[in-house]
């Protein structure tokens, strides 16, 4: 039996790689990778947003790391709160705030009064959670800054995992007594080269002969015939038995022929954009730190990672560092208008003003936008989602990825998802 897959990002890659029989991957791009593909900046390479590998997940976890050589590396990150830098997560190091956020964050926690209503939106998530202080002061700022959404619209599925801190925590994080925060995030796995994309291009190691996979190829249509799956593509057709969609689900209802109402809820599904932007220069305030997080409206990006941090082959030889910016928007908005020169003149701009990098350090930049990056979880999103997935299942249609079953899962999750998804398939249930 024929398998097709759409997308040769990490699901459809990882999933291609699960199955037992004969199965072809088309891919839209030169390369594989979506996602999780990495681009050369002055000969280092960098991600799409920096992703990093861990999970609960033990298995999903080690499949990952079969695909390719890393090291452990323990995380460290901070968030930049008005000049002021704050240990990763804001709620663990109060103490660092000026004294009255400190006790407003405090007093604010300990008497709640949010905290014993039902919580239906992030917004009223972060207020119940964590008291006014906490969230009007980072939360809230921060996830208007990456979602480009209000979380008073949002729903809860992006955050309800998140556990409420004790209260000893809060206390001892005002008092300056430092706790870490979401362990399960402490140490993390990298590449030792090549970036995140050798993760992917490692999934199909010892899967020659079984997997073939074509890059360059668009899909132009799908078609059921008789039993089976006829895909028109920019090379020909391809026939399969089964059929995997691993591509946005945006993407992939263009080649279809959808009922109305699908049709509305697939265009009602919302995404956000990306532009990243990898910065050479010959000196930076980063410290020994990967990653800062920034609220703060009047700048730009809500987040800079330091390349150098992730081992000998992200460090540039002549002493310099590797600075990754990552600004989102959604299409169609003010920002989205902004031209590539503008946005990197802006980031520039903004690297000076919280004193990471100034102007005359800057050696060179580059600038990579990738369409599809979040999933927002707007209140229709459920609705939507399941209407559009119930659609395609009853079609015989598998989904896999982050795009395609349209949930912000991260790489371990993909993972776990395409190798359920590849046993269901083997064992014909």
């Amino acid at each position: 039996m024929k398998t097709i897959v759409l997308g040769g990002g990490l699901a459809g890659l990882m999933v291609a790689s699960e199955l037992r029989d004969e199965t072809i991957v088309l891919e839209k791009q030169k390369a594989v990778g979506g996602l999780c593909r990495s681009f050369e900046h002055d000969g280092i390479q960098c991600d799409i947003g920096p992703h990093i590998l861990f999970s609960k997940n033990k298995e999903a976890l080690d499949r990952l790391l079969r695909c390719t050589g890393t090291d452990q590396i323990k995380r460290s990150n901070q968030i930049l709160h008005h000049g002021k830098r704050v240990k990763y997560p804001f709620e663990n190091d109060l103490a660092a705030l000026p004294e009255d956020e400190r006790e407003y964050c405090l007093q604010e926690f300990l008497n709640n009064p949010y905290a014993g209503y039902r919580a239906d939106t992030m917004l009223q998530f972060f207020l119940k959670t964590f008291g006014e202080g906490i969230t009007r002061l980072y939360l809230q700022p921060y996830n208007e800054k990456i979602w480009k959404y209000d979380p008073s619209f949002m729903d809860t599925q992006m955050v309800d995992r998140i556990p409420k801190p004790p209260a000893e925590d809060i206390i001892k994080s005002a008092r300056g007594e430092k706790t870490e925060g979401y362990v399960h995030q402490l140490f993390f796995n990298y590449p030792k080269n090549g970036g995140i994309q050798s993760v992917v291009e490692g999934c199909l190691n010892g899967t020659e002969g079984r997997v073939q996979v074509q890059t360059g190829v668009e899909v132009i249509g799908v078609h059921g015939k008789q039993g089976a799956w006829e895909i028109e593509t920019s090379a020909g057709l391809v026939r399969g038995e089964r059929l995997i969609n691993a591509m946005p689900v945006h993407e992939f209802g263009k080649c279809l022929t959808l009922p109305d109402a699908v049709r509305t809820a697939l265009d009602a599904l919302m995404y956000n954009s990306i532009h990243v932007i990898a910065l050479s220069v010959r000196k930076e305030n980063m410290g020994d730190n990967f990653a800062y997080f920034i609220a703060d409206k009047d700048v730009i990006f809500h987040r800079i990672s330091k390349m150098d941090f992730l081992g000998p082959a992200y460090r540039r030889v002549d002493g310099g560092s590797t600075i990754l910016c990552e600004i989102t928007f959604r299409p169609g908005s003010w920002l989205a208008g902004f031209s590539q020169d503008a946005i990197v003149e802006r980031v520039v701009s903004d690297l000076g003003k919280i004193g990471i990098a100034e102007k005359q350090d800057v050696i060179s930049t580059s600038l990579w936008t990738e369409k599809y990056a979040y999933v927002v979880y707007d209140l229709d999103h459920a609705a939507n989602k399941k209407l559009v997935s119930d659609h395609l299942s009853g079609l015989g249609i598998g989904s896999c990825g982050r795009f395609a079953e349209f949930e912000y899962y991260n790489m371990d999750r993909v993972t776990e998802n395409a190798m359920a998804l590849a046993r269901k398939y083997n064992t014909g249930a």
